[in-house]
């Protein structure tokens, strides 16, 4: 996994590496760390980054704006910060995780296990992002979860398709994007995720197979390895 680390304070930014190496142990990784965050934006914008630890607070810059400008990577954020009164906005931009600073390794062992399990675990979403950020016309447009009917699978990204009829193309796959979607989503085929929300009816054709008739018409094929769960759901 390419590690990317953003933290201006040295010795924390030092405890970072040495409590990240130590997790890691023989598995396979790069780590990195930058001070700034256009150092970190040029890093990312250049290399593939896998997974994000961000402090809120660098030398009087936000954050947020890189997770703003950048939401729309296929990477996983944790926030390590002492402004935890910010926690509520990192899960709403998609962080699978707010550790507060001051920090032991158990609790960085924490987030990075919940990152495994909720990769183990994309049938149902449980995170709690609000929106979604998309590269759109050389910037990064913010979508409203609410405003997804459902994500298709587009080779290593996801076609998010709204609820207006615009589609719109997102960088993280589908088992990526089901780590921050809130539980109003659920894998519903090995090619679908979907909008439980908006979903009209479960049909039931000859032949055992089934589809789903969401609100706006959309007919989406029902995985048989996702039916039994779907059917618990809407129940």
């Amino acid at each position: 996994m390419h590690i990317l680390i953003v933290e201006d304070e040295q010795m924390v930014a030092r405890a970072l590496v040495h409590m990240i190496t130590s997790i890691f142990n023989d598995r396979t990784h790069i780590l990195h760390h930058t001070e700034t965050l256009s150092a970190a934006k040029k890093y990312i914008e250049n290399e593939k980054v896998g997974l994000l630890f961000l402090d809120l607070n660098l030398d009087g810059e936000d954050g947020f704006t890189l997770l703003a400008d950048l939401v729309s990577r296929p990477f996983q954020t944790i926030i390590v910060s002492a402004n935890t009164h910010r926690a509520i906005k990192a899960f709403n931009y998609g962080a699978i995780d707010f550790v507060a600073k001051p920090f032991v390794q158990e609790r960085l062992v924490q987030a990075i296990n919940r990152l495994d399990l909720k990769q183990e675990n994309a049938g149902a979403a449980t995170a709690a992002a609000e929106v979604l950020g998309v590269r759109h016309r050389g910037s990064t447009r913010l979508v409203r979860v609410e405003q997804l009917a459902f994500a298709k699978g587009a080779d290593n990204y996801s076609e998010l398709h709204l609820t207006g009829g615009e589609v719109l193309l997102h960088e993280k796959n589908l088992r990526q994007l089901m780590c921050v979607l809130p539980q109003s989503f659920q894998r519903t085929h090995k090619s679908y995720v979907t909008n439980m929300n908006l979903i009209q009816a479960l049909k039931n054709h000859p032949g055992s197979k089934y589809e789903l008739e969401l609100i706006s018409g959309h007919i989406l094929p029902i995985g048989r390895n996702y039916l039994t769960n779907l059917r618990t759901r809407l129940d």
